[in-house]
């Protein structure tokens, strides 16, 4: 962050970089797992399909723990969110259960997004730091907590209304359809929320009298 007399200056990784560190994130947290559950599946059958994808996930972690560096926010929620996932399916013996969870800790993650607009860092700037790291002068402005609060109502509708048509779809028709057609509706929604919030957040930073620098 550089200042001058009239304006604060962010400086943001090159675009490209951190398109690539978002990509990364995701991909340990959430590409991975799912390869390993499919390809699991197919040879060994559900329960170690479930297993080696939670290993994976605790696998992960403890790599960060033992190279002393603090594991990102998206990492430990969906660690936290596959281990309730396995619990649940093994208590209920059903592999429906396994395929409604995802849309119910959606349901989930969206009211704890909601119920967390008002704290002094919410849920959604705890993940946002993981990807996008803010200057700590920046963070403290009125604008960028009131953009950070927003954020979360925003993300907590859109998510909840995913969860809601999700759900239908599910409860309607076979899981052979309704799960790719609910990634199919899904992204229209989540196109429009990401175009939202970066138009905000550029309004934010001009109010708080900033500018975006990339690279």
């Amino acid at each position: 962050m550089t200042q001058t007399s009239q304006h604060t200056y962010v400086s943001l990784p090159a675009r490209l970089r951190l398109a690539g560190d978002v990509a990364l994130h995701l991909l340990e947290a959430v590409a991975i797992p799912l390869g390993v559950f499919y390809g699991v599946v197919i040879a060994f059958g559900l329960n170690a399909a479930l297993l080696a994808a939670l290993g994976w996930a605790y696998l992960a972690v403890a790599v960060r723990l033992v190279r002393r560096s603090r594991p990102p926010m998206l990492l430990l929620a969906a660690t936290a969110m596959s281990t309730v996932k396995v619990a649940i399916t093994f208590a209920a013996d059903s592999a429906t259960a396994y395929f409604l969870q995802p849309t119910v800790m959606t349901g989930l993650f969206a009211l704890a997004l909601l119920c967390t607009w008002g704290w002094e860092r919410p849920l959604i700037q705890r993940l946002a730091h993981d990807f996008c790291p803010l200057p700590d002068p920046v963070l403290a402005s009125a604008p960028v907590k009131r953009f950070f609060q927003r954020l979360s109502v925003l993300w907590g509708a859109v998510l909840l209304v995913n969860t809601g048509a999700t759900l239908a779809l599910l409860l309607t028709m076979s899981t052979t359809w309704s799960v790719p057609l609910a990634t199919v509706a899904s992204v229209p929604a989540f196109a429009v929320g990401v175009l939202v919030s970066y138009k905000w957040f550029l309004r934010s930073l001009l109010d708080a009298h900033c500018s975006l620098r990339w690279g």
